[in-house]
Order: structure tokens, then sequence, then C-alpha cells
């Protein structure tokens, strides 16, 4: 699962960078721990595929806590925005009719891509996993609805982590 740019795989370039049992290892270790993040939202009635967006947010920058915190902050403000855009179109639509929807996703996207200049929340790819994520969940522009999409994005987080961390732990102890 590391983004290591020197990471290759037994079966795309011969022997690679590791052997064929570490490679099976990490990949049985990374499902082990998607089926159990999925198994605790389901558990926790939270939709298991928000869970995997906040996987897919920790891996949007080079893997660490750090990181990975900021990417998970950044889709929870993603989902605050989304909700704001869908009340914001419910508010427009009666004055603007069709020309709401387009006016709010250019707000939205304006709001959005002039964070790249932030100095810690920077990150596009955490704010539209979060907008994508709220999108998708058709719930209602509440804040049970963030709580709800930010607690299973948070597992998928979590879960992006402790898969990186392993890995990290496994190849150290592998190249001692």
């Amino acid at each position: 699962m590391s983004h290591e740019a020197n990471t290759r795989t037994p079966a795309a370039h011969g022997a690679g960078n590791i052997s064929a049992g570490l490679y099976i290892a990490l990949t049985m270790t990374a499902a082990l721990t998607a089926a159990v993040a999925a198994q605790s939202s389901l558990l926790l009635t939270l939709p298991p595929w928000a869970m995997f967006m906040g996987w897919v947010a920790y891996f949007s920058r080079r893997p660490s806590v750090r990181e990975g915190f900021q990417s998970w902050v950044g889709a929870v403000i993603g989902l605050c925005i989304g909700a704001v855009a869908v009340t914001a179109t419910g508010i427009l639509t009666p004055t603007l009719g069709a020309f709401a929807f387009p006016i709010v996703v250019f707000c939205v996207a304006l709001t959005v891509i002039s964070t790249r200049g932030l100095p810690f929340l920077n990150n596009l790819l955490g704010y539209f996993i979060g907008l994508i994520t709220f999108f998708a969940a058709h719930l209602e522009p509440e804040l049970a609805s963030i709580v709800k999409l930010g607690s299973a994005t948070a597992i998928g987080s979590v879960a992006g982590w402790a898969v990186q961390t392993i890995e990290k732990k496994v190849r150290s102890v592998v190249a001692a």
C-alpha cells in the first residue's frame, strides 16, 4: 500500500524490491484491514463505501499521521461545504431556477480551489472527496449527516494509517 516510488510488485517487475512472500503478506494485511474497517462501519451503522472514501483521502497525500489527519480534516470540511451547497441550492432554486445549481457549484469550486494556497489545509483532493461523499450519500444537509459521514471517513483514514504503519514496520524488520 505504500506510495514509495521504488516499490515494485513481484508480478510486475520480476523479483522487484520485495519478495513474493512479503508482497503477499502486505497484500493480505491490507485486505484484512479493509475487511475489519468495513465490518466496523456496518456494526456502527455507517456506510462502508464512505469508510473507503476516508481510506482514499488518507492516501491522497504522502502517507503519514500528519498528512492523513490533514486529508481527513479536509474531507470533513468538504462534507460541510457539501451540506451548505445543498442548502444553498434549495434556497436559491425558487428565485434563480435552473441557474441556482451552477451558481452554487461555481461558488463551491471557487472556495475549494482557493484553499490550495493555505499552509495547512491545502489538500484539494481531501475537500473534493468530502464533497463527493456528501453528494453521493443523498443525506439531509444537517449535522447528523456530517457526523455520520465524518465518522465513516475517520474509520477509513485510520485503516489507511494502520496499513501504512504495519507495512513500514514489517519492511523495517525484513530489512534488518
